[in-house]
């Protein structure tokens, strides 16, 4: 063991405070509350020469963290210390008067910073957390930082010469072609949304993934439908459907009987689409089933051509052929429509497609007909859990194809180097169970023969296993040229091995750096997440400027526009049902609007209006009926099928709504009971699908939708808010209903009060005043309340009472004045933002019909200039909330080009601070793609061990901008070597997707500003320990502080390590040697004063470290002003140290006191003064050796520069 000697010690005290503003607002500890007297001269974590014995010392950012360092200004301190051992009374003298203050007067630093709006723009903690920096050639100051990582330099005086320069990412994964591998939407986000269905793989894209995988089976009449299995019990509602009774039966696929099933080829095409899906797994939530509808193949192609449109987004089909000789044996071949689909829609780009099969021989077929690339599956029984060996057994033993040949060889065959060279005779790649790359088994611990139960939930599953070393597969398979794409990820505990400790991030880490391929996953963002996070272009921390951006929005408070589901998902389901609510929900809506009527027995049901059912009118009134005595139904109002029940014939009746005559069923004339026993119907079959009119859809009550929000809730933490209107409250009371009242007393008996969750909107002035007033006092409640504004007309309570105002009049920034004394924000028609108007290019004075379909609407206007109703809400400190956005070309302006996005993208960019939509789906895909992509995904916990971010309400979509280092674990360390041509950033902490433990040491070009890529990795000797610094010895040898994050009797490894550059091991791993331990010094004099013989370091952080001499270094703590009590029951001072080491070190005579008449000097605010003070102090004198000689020819332009008043005596640089 190497013996180090204590050769010299001074200190300074803790509570030392420079000149500056006053710092540490909000910082308590110890004993010490800021704000404190200046600046605290404290956290030293960089250290240069700034003469042969005196030195340039760096604190950090102040107190730990940007949240609490913006008073903290950055600063490198010019600092003599008086050694005890050095003829010194162990003082340090510090020159205040020559610091260094670092700032960005010229704007270099393309990020907000503390005080960018200020003419100097000091430097703050809260913009770079610098730990290390050294001393260029040039004499300006390059500085390793953590937030970023950045490194960034200043000239002697401190400020920023350039933009800091981020951190490239050198992963290095061993995939067949070195690229990041794909992430396959399995089954679309089966994990959040029933499997196989288009919202799945909608979602699966917004997530992140590459590629969606429909597994294909075919109908009766030989079409190609997603579904997982030929079967349909598990997958569809169709169990529940009478109508299909009849085709229950037991058949055999593969050899295994399935009995008591329902097969897709007895259906045709039209039957299973009146099928709805279901989610197939009980441990997933439920909420979602019977909404959505079976796709065909045509139907997933056409998705992802729309997705490239509205996104340029090359999206890719993964589509599988499940059981091709089954369904060869029933004359359904999938091989052939799977082909003539793909050439029809025109998908054959072999960049965008995967066609897979467990099955040989028509991947062989495949093989001669089509150049896209093959997948060879690779299946298994299940694992032996006692030994990890997979089973290989019944139908799952063998390719079937294989079992009708009688090839007696199992997928365990087709692994093996001759099995894969097979292979990659017909295909291009093999999709293996993950087991047989990582497998796993379970533990017995206490040797009673059972396995034990880790988690103690009384089950036994993966999550009570760990893993085995991987196998040799994915090597095997790059070998013969095959990618290696795994099955399946899975996010639930239950799925994932003890070892990853609840985290399915650390599962996607392991197999990337095994080198998959690509990898089938039911969370496809997960595995984006991570994937980025190994392969992104940059190492970034949580606080780096990237992953803490958010999208600008002009909005009122800043924040992204709420997605408000009009009516739900309107425009793909009837209005008001709880289907519609669920598709908007499950489309990305932050909301979900109840239009809310009353029924006869005083109940709020979900209506667009008063009438279930509207029929035409005569002008006098009267109900307007057919030849057959019949009342003519007003098909764009009828929202139910009530015209079609003779039951209710008697309550088809004329009333007057808000003064004008209407005829229909009216609500408040049916019991609830009544109501349940219609179904919904499309209100606009003209324009919108009726396929859903069958479904037996019901009115909801306003309680079953909050429900159902609850629901949502409650099986995946998503917090959905409601957004209730009261319809025609003014008509509602003349009838004996408060609808406000009866809204409110709903809300409070269902609990759901939250007023971050609801907002209550009406046309009407008066139900509002008295909800803001009266109602929702009464009731201890504040729900935000929204006034809405017809595109034309008045409140009709206002025509009530005699109140000439007009919509238009309360949007007035009067009126919006009034406004904001009730409510919390407006909900205007959409023409109030964007006017439109009509077109009369052939001057015949008739508005001109520009798409042709003989009705002038919207589709056959053009927009206007915005007027400035948005500007004037929020000046008011109003919210506005726009309606409403549907995609059809009969609601969309022509201006818009048929493109519904580039409607969504203006009000958006206008500043509406939500929009109704009808299509909730494409409102999200607006937020995610055109303004969410390239901005961040922040990690409030800064620790990238446990899962990423796991709040339901803040999901993550591709393209966000993630972090892959730890917290404060950027660039602790910093050197250049001798000649100063290079400078080697050492990261603290391990970037995701390397081994724990592992430090990567990147090569720095100074003159170029550019890091050349990585030199070596350095490996702790435990992955919890961190590094301290990094100094120069000679071109190859470095010395590095290596420490435990104790402090006191807590501290066990602190040590001083030199490394070799130039002697790395066949993972890259530099030669590391203990040359000192900081916990075990001897200080036979007492040089401490501790009375000890024996001087330890036990402080949590020990950041500073220089070379003196070959037997000499210099040794510094970080003592985190005002936490750190290494010594208790102190709080830690400042303690440098010089060690006499017991090896002299191979001392490049350019690095060292020795060597610095060799160095450029830098200069403060006073370089010259401080260093002729700091030399006289020393007792030498101007013409000391100790100040470097200057040549005549630098004299002269120093001179010069002095007098052209481009240089002040304060730029002058010293030795």
């Amino acid at each position: 063991m190497a013996t180090t000697i204590l050769k010299g010690f001074a200190s300074i005290p803790a509570d030392t405070f420079a000149p500056g503003p006053d710092s540490g607002q909000g910082i308590s500890a110890n004993g010490r509350t800021g704000l404190f007297p200046g600046q605290p001269v404290q956290g030293f974590s960089g250290v240069q020469f700034a003469t042969p014995t005196t030195f340039w010392f760096m604190p950090d950012n102040g107190y730990g963290a940007k949240n609490n360092s913006a008073d903290f200004l950055l600063r490198v301190y010019p600092v003599d210390p008086n050694f005890r051992g050095e003829n010194g009374d162990g003082t340090v003298s510090i020159n205040f008067d020559n610091l260094i203050q670092l700032a960005d007067p010229h704007r270099r630093i393309p990020f907000e910073i503390v005080n960018d709006e200020t003419s100097e723009r000091l430097l703050t903690g809260a913009d770079f957390d610098i730990e290390a920096f050294v001393i260029a050639k040039d004499g300006s100051l390059w500085f390793g930082e953590e937030f970023g990582p950045f490194v960034f330099n200043t000239n002697p005086t401190g400020e920023v010469l350039s933009a800091p320069v981020a951190t490239p990412n050198y992963f290095n994964i061993p995939t067949l072609n070195g690229e990041a591998p794909l992430v396959i939407g399995h089954r679309g986000a089966s994990g959040e949304l029933p499997e196989h269905t288009i919202e799945a793989y909608r979602l699966a894209i917004l997530r992140g993934a590459d590629f969606i995988e429909p597994d294909l089976v075919s109908t009766k009449d030989g079409v190609l439908i997603a579904r997982h299995e030929p079967t349909l019990g598990t997958t569809t509602d169709v169990a529940n459907r009478p109508e299909f009774a009849d085709r229950r039966r037991s058949g055999t696929i593969d050899g295994v009987l399935y009995e008591n099933e329902f097969f897709a080829s007895d259906f045709t095409l039209e039957e299973i689409k009146t099928l709805r899906a279901i989610m197939p797994q009980s441990y997933r939530t439920q909420v979602f089933n019977e909404v959505f509808e079976i796709p065909t193949l045509e139907d997933v192609i056409n998705l992802v051509k729309q997705v490239e449109a509205e996104t340029g987004k090359k999206i890719g089909i993964y589509p599988e052929t499940k059981h091709p000789t089954y369904h060869d044996q029933l004359g359904l071949s999938l091989e052939e429509p799977l082909l003539e689909t793909l050439e029809r829609t025109g998908f054959t780009n072999p960049s965008r497609v995967f066609i897979q099969s467990f099955e040989v021989s028509n991947l062989k077929e495949l093989n001669t007909k089509t150049d896209i690339p093959l997948v060879q599956l690779l299946d298994a029984f299940d694992v032996d859990y006692t030994t990890g060996s997979l089973l290989y057994q019944d139908a799952n033993a063998r390719p079937f194809d294989f079992t009708i040949t009688a090839d007696t060889r199992t997928y365990a065959d087709l692994q093996t180097p001759a099995g894969l060279a097979e292979i990659a005779t017909y295909a291009d790649g093999i999709g293996p169970w993950k087991r047989m790359i990582v497998s796993v088994k379970n533990v017995d611990n206490n040797n009673d023969g059972q396995p034990d139960d880790l988690n103690n939930d009384g089950v036994i599953n993966d999550a009570d296993r760990i893993t085995l070393e991987p196998s040799s597969l994915i090597g095997d398979a790059h070998q013969q040229g095959l990618f290696v794409h795994a099955y399946t990820f899975r996010n639930e505990d239950r799925f994932l091995a003890s070892n990853y400790n609840n985290n399915p991030e650390l599962e996607y880490r392991q197999f990337i750096q095994l080198g998959v391929d690509g990898f089938f996953t039911d969370f496809p963002g997960t595995g984006d997440l991570v994937r980025d996070q190994i392969t992104g272009e940059f190492v970034r921390s949580p606080q780096n400027p990237e992953v803490l951006s958010k999208p600008e929005f002009n909005t009122l408070n800043g924040q992204t526009p709420l997605v408000l589901g009009h009516r739900g998902a309107s425009g793909d389901r009837p209005e008001h049902t709880l289907t519609a609510y669920k598709k908007a929900i499950a489309d990305g809506a932050d909301f979900i609007e109840p239009d809310l009527v009353v029924t006869k027995d005083g109940v709020l049901i979900a209506r667009h209006e008063p009438m279930l059912g509207v029929v035409q009118l005569n002008a006098d009134g009267t109900i307007r009926r057919d030849a057959n005595g019949n009342p003519v139904l007003n098909t764009t109002d009828t929202s139910t099928d009530v015209y079609l029940r003779p039951e209710f014939v008697d309550r088809l009746t004329v009333k007057r709504l808000d003064g004008n005559l209407v005829g229909g069923w009216f609500a408040e004339d049916f019991t609830l009971a009544e109501v349940k026993q219609l179904n919904a119907i499309e209100r606009l079959p003209a324009l919108r699908s009726t396929a859903f009119d069958q479904d037996g859809l019901k009115v909801p009550t306003l309680a079953e939708v909050i429900e159902l929000v609850k629901q949502v809730e409650a099986d995946t933490g998503r917090k959905i808010g409601i957004y209730p209107e009261t319809k025609h409250p003014t008509f509602f009371l003349d009838q004996g209903f408060n609808t406000s009242q009866l809204l409110i007393d709903t809300l409070q008996s269902t609990s759901f009060t939250d007023p971050s969750r609801i907002f209550i909107q009406s046309f009407e002035v008066g139900n509002l005043k008295a909800l803001n007033e009266t109602i929702m006092p009464a009731a201890d409640v504040d729900i935000p309340l929204i006034q809405l504004f017809g595109s034309a007309g008045r409140p009709y309570d206002f025509v009530v009472s005699g109140d000439t105002r007009t919509y238009t009049d309360l949007s007035t920034p009067t009126g919006l004045a009034e406004i904001a004394t009730y409510a919390a924000g407006i909900g205007p028609n959409k023409q109030r933002i964007v006017p439109l108007s009509t077109v009369d290019r052939d001057n015949n004075g008739q508005a001109d019909d520009l798409n042709g379909d003989s009705i002038i609407s919207d589709g056959d206007r053009i927009t206007g200039t915005p007027t400035t109703l948005i500007d004037d809400a929020h000046q008011a400190g109003l919210f506005v909330h726009v309606y409403t956005l549907r995609n059809e070309p009969f609601f969309l302006p022509t201006s818009y080009n048929g493109d519904p996005t580039a409607e969504y993208r203006q009000f958006i960019d206008l500043g509406v601070d939500g929009f109704f939509t009808d299509f909730s789906r494409t409102g999200r895909s607006v937020i995610v793609n055109d303004y969410l992509a390239g901005t961040g995904y922040a990690n409030p916990n800064g620790n990238l061990n446990t899962p990423y971010l796991s709040d339901p309400n803040q999901p993550y979509y591709g393209d966000l901008i993630v972090a892959n280092l730890n917290r404060s674990q950027g660039f602790e360390g910093i050197a250049i070597n001798p000649d100063k041509s290079r400078i080697y950033p050492l990261l603290e902490g391990t970037v995701v997707g390397d081994p724990a433990g592992t430090l990567r040491i990147h090569e720095f070009d100074s003159s170029g500003s550019e890091f050349l890529g990585l030199l070596g990795y350095y490996k702790l000797d435990n992955p919890s320990n961190a590094i301290g610094d990094l100094a120069v010895v000679n071109e190859n040898e470095y010395l590095v502080i290596e420490r435990d994050n104790g402090q006191a009797a807590g501290a066990q490894f602190k040590k001083v390590f030199k490394l070799d550059f130039s002697k790395q091991d066949a993972n890259g791993f530099v030669d590391k040697v203990e040359v000192a331990n900081l916990l075990n010094i001897q200080d036979p004099n007492d040089l401490s004063g501790d009375g000890d013989t024996i001087y330890r370091m036990p402080f949590q952080t020990i950041e500073d470290l220089l070379v003196i001499d070959e037997k000499t270094i210099l040794v510094a703590n970080d003592n985190n002003y005002p936490f750190s009590v290494g010594r208790p029951p102190a709080i830690d001072n400042t303690e440098i140290v010089l060690l006499e080491l017991d090896q002299p070190l191979n001392l490049d005579s350019r690095v060292g006191a020795a060597g610095f008449d060799r160095e450029p000097a830098i200069a403060g605010s006073g370089g010259l003064t401080f260093g002729r003070s700091l030399l006289q102090n020393r007792g030498a004198t101007v013409d000391s050796p100790l100040v470097r000689a200057i040549s005549s020819s630098e004299l002269l332009t120093t001179l010069s520069n002095v007098q052209t008043g481009s240089m002040t005596s304060a730029n002058l640089l010293i030795a």
